[in-house]
């Protein structure tokens, strides 16, 4: 069974990557949502230039460099609510969502509501609070960062929490996607990224 079903995932329609154009955070999902082994099998993946390794290596020197000064972003993410528990609880009110899916579920809509504090924090703070450029800067990369964690951890919650509505509501089950469960597989919202291949853009 589990043969039948890995295959199955291996032969499944994997689209283009996306492009340029549609930001480094479209491609970060990307990587999250299809295998590196299920890329290079469609064909998306390719060996690295030595031009692309040079970008990448300054790419990330660059990024240690920005850890260094931080300042003001260092202080965030700041909230570190713990909801979880309760939200596990609310969400067991729904048959349709089994307990790992209710406590990964749990786990994203903490992780979101907590930097969403944090982002109307930073904003309060740019205009509230006297700060020179470097600190308004600081602040706003705080922002940013805030704002790519929500991006993160929001990846696969809209079909769950449209399921949940639906049998709420009466809907009766939708035949157009996969069960709740399966679209919850992290915790932490995060791709995998190799040094080794690039995807095709």
């Amino acid at each position: 069974m589990k043969t039948h079903d890995a295959k199955r995932r291996t032969n499944r329609i994997i689209p283009p990557p996306p492009g340029p154009e549609e930001g480094d955070e479209a491609l970060v999902a990307y990587l999250h949502k299809y295998p590196a082994e299920e890329l290079e099998k469609a064909g998306y993946l390719q060996e690295p230039t030595p031009e692309e390794i040079r970008d990448l290596e300054e790419s990330v020197e660059r990024e240690i460099q920005r850890e260094k000064v931080k300042g003001l972003a260092g202080e965030y993410p700041k909230t570190n609510r713990q909801l979880k528990v309760q939200l596990v609880e609310l969400l067991s009110r729904f048959a349709i969502l089994k307990p790992t899916a209710r406590k990964e579920l749990a786990n994203r809509i903490n992780v979101i509501a907590d930097k969403a504090r944090d982002l109307d924090e930073i904003v309060q703070r740019l205009l509230n609070e006297r700060h020179d450029p470097e600190d308004i800067a600081e602040l706003l990369y705080a922002f940013q960062d805030m704002v790519g964690y929500i991006r993160s951890y929001s990846e696969k919650l809209a079909i769950p929490i449209v399921e949940i509505f639906d049998h709420a509501k009466g809907f009766g089950a939708s035949f157009n996607h996969e069960p709740t469960d399966r679209f919850l597989p992290r915790a932490d919202g995060k791709a995998k990224r190799s040094k080794k291949r690039v995807v095709k853009r």
